[in-house]
């Protein structure tokens, strides 16, 4: 009996180990790095949700994090010691991380690379080693939804956005806010503050308070963790009396507070991250590719229509929201890129100069 029980275990061990097939199935080692925590109700939870996503739906998958990098010099070093251990995928989801990704790629050819958000220009797609993918997940494009929606619901004519820092791939964030609003109201008032933090909530909720105090009565948050401190002064706005609104970006954030909380930018990161290690794992990736995830092809991109918002939307109101985000899933409206076309929204101030006939908005 005993001799039974160690063979029926060796048996099962083995067929652990061993796929239909008959070959031992391989580890897929996957390394996520990210400048938030995988609990922050934002940016990188989302991006942590999709890594488990993928190692869900396939047991050969496994994930590494490192959270909070911000600093490119140890973001690199961090990529590096990923590569030498052999890493097959490193994932940098930061899209100020150009330069480390292209230096990691270059030094550790056999471990692909891939660095989100970013539209590839001449100069880096000069750059680009045949295992380094650029990769866009287009969460501007969640924000111009949400921009459409502020203006709908704002009384005071003034909107505004927080954003961590000015690069391309954040900065449209912001522009995209502003074009979305100017498409239902051409006459939008937008103001765009860089608060240089993701996390700090003492600079955040100094910001949207000065903010609410100018008028401006819907707020974006172009940041990670420091949308709690903009939460913070728009509830203490709202027990003085006064309603305004906050969106926060990258994640499902109404149990933040479903009284300030406008809607939700939700940028697809969760979608775009599965299934990124998941084509990378069965390797329908080319080389040197560039992976473009928008709103056409990444169902997850939108700015949710809460129940209690909806109410404050007149009939006509409301069939104007069902018609823009119509117009712009069926490609009546376009919105434009970062960096590339004829109205890139990577530039500050590029949302209030961009004709809004040129994307459809009349």
């Amino acid at each position: 009996m005993n001799i039974n029980k160690y063979l029926l275990r060796t048996i099962l061990a083995f067929l652990v180990c061993v796929g239909l097939g008959g070959t031992a199935f391989a580890e897929f080692k996957v390394a996520l790095m990210y400048p938030g925590t995988s609990k922050d109700l934002s940016w990188s939870n989302a991006v942590f949700d999709g890594a488990m996503s993928a190692k869900n739906k396939d047991g050969s998958i496994s994930i590494e994090t490192v959270e909070l990098l911000n600093d490119p010099q140890v973001f690199e070093q961090q990529g590096v010691a990923f590569a030498a251990q052999g890493y097959d995928m490193i994932i940098m989801a930061h899209g100020a991380m150009v330069e480390p990704a292209i230096n990691v790629a270059s030094n550790f050819p056999n471990t692909k690379i891939a660095l989100f958000p970013h539209h590839p220009n001449d100069e880096t797609k000069g750059a680009q080693s045949d295992n380094l993918y650029w990769v866009d997940i287009a969460q501007h494009n969640a924000n111009f939804f949400a921009g459409a929606l502020a203006a709908l619901v704002s009384e005071s004519g003034k909107i505004g956005s927080l954003n961590g820092f000015d690069f391309p791939a954040l900065t449209r964030q912001a522009e995209t806010f502003h074009l979305g609003a100017r498409c239902i109201n051409s006459d939008i008032e937008f103001t765009s503050q860089y608060i240089n933090t993701w996390t700090d909530t003492a600079i955040s909720k100094s910001a949207a308070l000065a903010m609410y105090g100018n008028g401006i009565d819907v707020i974006l948050s172009a940041t990670d963790s420091a949308v709690y401190g903009i939460i913070q002064a728009s509830a203490e706005q709202l027990e003085s009396g006064n309603q305004t609104w906050v969106v926060p970006s990258y994640y499902e954030s109404q149990e933040l507070n479903k009284d300030v909380v406008l809607t939700s930018a939700i940028h697809g990161l969760s979608y775009a991250t599965e299934q990124l290690i998941l084509m990378e794992k069965d390797g329908k990736i080319e080389n040197a590719s560039f992976v473009d995830f928008n709103v056409m092809n990444n169902p997850e991109i939108g700015a949710p229509l809460y129940d209690n918002v909806k109410g404050l939307l007149s009939g006509d109101k409301l069939t104007t929201w069902n018609n823009f985000v119509s117009n712009v899933k069926n490609g009546k409206i376009t919105i434009p890129d970062e960096t590339i076309g004829a109205n890139p929204v990577g530039a500050v101030g590029a949302g209030g100069n961009i004709s809004l006939a040129s994307i459809g908005c009349s």
